[in-house]
């Protein structure tokens, strides 16, 4: 009768086991797990990074970021048509990153078009728009009506109410005395036969009565809503003196 034993690793390998196939879920892992090395075409790998704003769900490009798409060889710097259907059709493939991680890709030829035409047409209508018929007086004469719970009121001549009319109070306009902030202008009442000017005393600062003027000049284009724009409200004798020696930065209560 024969012995029948198992053969030791000495008398030679055993019969190898059949390979069993493998997992689906795995091979997607170790797919994904090489998604950041760089792809075959030589394009670089991807580097997505959080867009600096959303707008119902739209990515936002910020300072020095573009779009790119997963399996893309350009990289847009504007929201093109192209960019534009891949949001309606694969929005999870549509990414931002920065403009120095594009790697070799190309820059999108749609988006310069887009940008000419957007830069052409915004051209076209500030210059329509910004440019008064005639230029502003640089400079109104102003006078204290009053004076109460911080809140400084200045008076303008009536022949300034249809100039003051058409000019804007933007955000932060300020007061100078001797070139620093002592208030902030709130708004400007054009509706009175006499203009009111309506300020919005610093309370570290110490009121000075006397005359005062408002400079004007052309708004800025975020805020261009009307033809003109306060500048800043001064003291008159020290007006000259302010736009001579501009303040280096807001040295109130210093």
């Amino acid at each position: 009768m024969r012995d029948e034993r198992t053969p030791s690793a000495q008398e030679g390998p055993a019969i190898p086991s059949p390979k069993r196939p493998l997992n689906p879920w795995i091979r997607t892992y170790l797919k994904r797990s090489y998604s950041g090395r760089p792809d075959p075409k030589g394009l670089g790998s991807l580097k997505p990074v959080e867009p600096a704003a959303r707008r119902e769900g739209k990515p936002l490009l910020g300072e020095d970021q573009v779009y790119v798409m997963k399996y893309g060889e350009e990289y847009h710097p504007a929201w093109c048509h192209i960019v534009s259907d891949k949001w309606s059709s694969a929005p999870r493939g549509l990414l931002v990153t920065l403009l120095a991680d594009v790697g070799t890709r190309a820059r999108c030829q749609e988006c310069d078009r887009s940008l000419e035409s957007v830069t052409e047409s915004f051209a076209k209508e500030h210059e329509r728009h910004s440019k008064p018929t005639r230029q502003p007086d640089t400079v109104i004469p102003l006078r204290v009506v009053g004076v109460s719970h911080g809140i400084l009121f200045l008076a303008a001549g009536p022949k300034y109410q249809d100039l003051l009319k058409q000019t804007a109070v933007e955000p932060a306009t300020p007061l100078l005395v001797d070139g620093r902030r002592h208030g902030m202008l709130l708004r400007v009442d054009a509706s009175r036969q006499e203009p009111l000017l309506v300020i919005q005393m610093d309370p570290r600062a110490k009121f000075r009565n006397g005359p005062y003027q408002v400079r004007l000049r052309l708004p800025l284009q975020r805020s261009a809503t009307k033809p003109y724009a306060v500048d800043s409200v001064e003291p008159a004798a020290r007006a000259r003196h302010a736009a001579l020696h501009p303040p280096a930065a807001d040295d109130m209560g210093s």
